[in-house]
């Protein structure tokens, strides 16, 4: 409570500071009428917001918790991020109007477009761009794959992250229409379906069932699929809650594959695939057994790997080299980055060192969605979410 105590104080010191600085630079363009609204009215709506924010927060233990605060998120991303860059920039304007004024003009002109710029490109990330999904193909040539599995197609959505939507969310009939249009052969899902409840479900499992494959739909769990970022009542209480989870996910069609595998049978030919709960880095859990897993499977078989996080692919995939492909999710690409041709930048690349897209290391592969979903920022920045088709080669 002190430490969320100190967040508000900030917060607040944030936004009467930010709007004051802002207001004081822009007063001598404006008459009375536009300084009420755009400070009083406009740093008042925030102020109240938080305050009320503040109030309600601790009140806040459902499905929804995180549907208000990260609304409550993107409002300030919004207004503030482009008003700090413009106060910044116009400010060292204005500092050098007595002895550069073209250049103090230049910067505080430029203050404006990039304010601007940012205004529009966090408006367009926080509306259409959260589900501007890029369908992504990449084919793979796997050692030891079956012959009778060429051209073999498997689909993998990851991070969806439910309680972020609400019960209304346009992207996510777009999602199932666009992975149905696919025709996949499997779809493989690489955990976090919610954020921490398995009520964040229920608008959405009639939907869900709508989703086809050939061979089926399966799935593993992902960090907030256990309910551990939230405070139960009880043990019973929270154990109710991830069984209530895979029921739902047995409701939307799902086989889940907890430590466990299923082989996948096309004609005489035999593709395993294995999926293991979480398993991550610390503070994240691991529950995953991924010997329990793979345990007494044909010492020539061709796995699939699902874990959702790409840190057990260092931590232990790679030394059973059996295991062809890993498929996982987790990092979202922190929701932020650039990506010119195939040079891409994100901040998740300073925590996980495969952190979006294909990694290769001898005869296996790791691929790491950045995900459909969102959690905090309620948004994409640059990095769009992504639905990956991977259509599957034997090693001739």
């Amino acid at each position: 409570m002190r430490s969320s105590n100190l967040i508000f104080i900030a917060g607040l010191i944030f936004i009467l500071l930010t709007d004051t600085i802002f207001w004081i630079q822009l007063k001598q363009y404006l008459n009375k009428k536009w300084q009420i609204l755009l400070y009083g009215l406009h740093t008042l709506f925030f102020t109240c917001t938080l305050i009320l924010f503040q109030y309600s927060v601790s009140r806040l233990k459902g499905p929804d918790s995180y549907f208000w605060i990260e609304k409550l998120i993107g409002l300030l991303f919004l207004f503030y991020t482009p008003k700090l860059i413009y106060t910044v920039f116009n400010g060292i304007g204005l500092l050098l109007r007595r002895c550069c004024q073209r250049i103090s003009k230049l910067i505080r002109l430029f203050s404006g477009i990039l304010a601007g710029a940012l205004f529009l490109i966090l408006l367009y990330s926080l509306t259409l761009g959260r589900y501007n999904y890029k369908i992504e193909t990449v084919n793979l040539t796997l050692e030891n794959l079956p012959a009778e599995f060429d051209h073999f197609k498997i689909v993998q959505l990851s991070d969806i992250h439910l309680g972020s939507f609400g019960e209304s969310y346009p992207g996510m009939r777009k999602l199932v229409g666009e992975v149905n249009r696919l025709q996949p052969d499997i779809i493989v899902f690489t955990g976090d379906m919610v954020n921490n409840f398995a009520a964040e479900m229920s608008p959405w499992i009639t939907l869900f069932q709508e989703m086809k494959a050939s061979y089926g739909k399966y799935a593993i769990t992902g960090n907030h699929d256990y309910g551990d970022y939230t405070r139960w009542p009880t043990e019973t209480d929270k154990r109710n809650n991830l069984n209530q989870f895979f029921e739902n996910m047995k409701s939307m069609g799902f086989h889940m594959l907890n430590n466990d595998r299923i082989p996948i049978v096309e004609g005489r030919d035999t593709l395993w695939l294995v999926g293991v709960e979480n398993w991550g880095n610390p503070p994240f859990p691991r529950y995953g057994k991924l010997d329990v897993a793979i345990d007494s499977l044909p010492g020539q078989a061709c796995i699939i790997l699902l874990s959702h996080d790409p840190s057990h692919w260092r931590g232990e995939v790679l030394q059973v080299p059996r295991i062809a492909l890993t498929l996982s999710g987790h990092t979202h690409a922190m929701q932020f980055g650039i990506k010119i041709g195939k040079n891409e930048w994100s901040p998740a690349q300073y925590i996980y060192p495969e952190y979006d897209g294909l990694y290769r290391h001898q005869n296996q592969y790791l691929y790491v969605s950045r995900g459909q979903g969102y959690l905090g920022f309620p948004g994409r920045i640059g990095l769009r979410p992504v639905i990956t088709e991977f259509i599957l080669h034997p090693n001739r």
